[in-house]
């Protein structure tokens, strides 16, 4: 690979990178964000992976996109929406974070 086509992919992905987040920011931005008063408790592991992947389809992202905007590979998206446990947690608050989830505790 030359030295200007590597510039050029390097640029296109730069480009790529800044508008992924401008579409993330836009979706967490949009009215199709969760209310406030929408909050869940979730009492399982699963019911988590269900919420989150069920809140991916609502937005319309799909795994390969999500993978993007995370850095999460498919195979572990998949398997955090099956069973959060299997996956490390911070990987489980990457993935909220840029579904527009909170996750956090009521006293």
């Amino acid at each position: 690979m030359n030295e200007n086509t590597l510039a050029s992919v390097t640029w296109k992905l730069q480009a790529l990178s800044e508008e992924l987040d401008k579409v993330r920011q836009s979706l967490l931005n949009h009215d199709v964000a969760m209310p406030s008063g929408d909050a869940q408790a979730v009492d399982a592991p699963a019911e988590l992976g269900v919420l989150l992947n069920e809140r991916r389809k609502q937005l319309g992202i799909d795994l390969a996109m999500l993978e993007l905007q995370t850095g999460v590979s498919v195979s572990t998206l998949k398997r955090l929406f099956k069973d959060p446990e299997q996956v490390k947690f911070g990987t489980v608050l990457a993935v909220a974070r840029a579904l527009g989830v909170k996750l956090c505790t009521a006293v």
